[in-house]
């Protein structure tokens, strides 16, 4: 598959009721273009994997670190094929899934991979020591969301 542009983002979690949350997720969709008319699936229905589930984030200089980081990973192909090796970036799941980014720059992608670790390591370590009201305050939408973010969006009204 060729490469894709895509627009990448952290979505805060919100609360479906006062016991089932939605968890904050990294989240991707495919970048739109100007003269293009028609929504890609990933922009209706953006990829994402819960920041829960983020396992490890490390950047790839050379193919030698690629296929030393990838020791027993689902994916396989060298970097080199797909883009600059310095500008990429992994970020791998616990659910055995790898997903590859390209920055526009090592400065960039160095950047990108330091923010993501803090984010992750600040949710996590929230979740760990129990500081559960800290870590809603942070990274959750504090509001209760009627029927759930998906009866929020459906919910409208008759100006009949």
């Amino acid at each position: 598959m060729p490469p894709i542009m895509c627009d990448l983002w952290i979505e805060r979690g919100c609360r479906h009721s006062r016991t089932e949350i939605v968890e904050p997720k990294l989240m991707w969709s495919q970048t739109k273009l100007r003269d293009s008319r028609k929504l890609a699936g990933s922009t209706i229905r953006p990829y994402r994997v819960s920041l829960f589930a983020v396992r490890r984030i490390f950047q790839v200089d050379t193919c030698e670190d690629w296929e030393k980081m990838n020791e027993g990973s689902q994916m396989k192909a060298p970097p080199m094929l797909i883009a600059k090796p310095n500008c990429l970036l992994v970020v791998r799941s616990s659910l055995g899934a790898d997903y590859l980014f390209e920055a526009s720059c090592p400065q960039e992608r160095d950047h990108i991979v330091h923010l993501l670790k803090v984010v992750t390591a600040r949710l996590v370590s929230h979740a760990v020591v129990g500081n559960g009201d800290l870590m809603v305050e942070e990274f959750f939408n504090e509001e209760y969301v009627a029927g759930g973010l998906d009866g929020s969006l459906l919910s409208t009204t008759d100006d009949d």
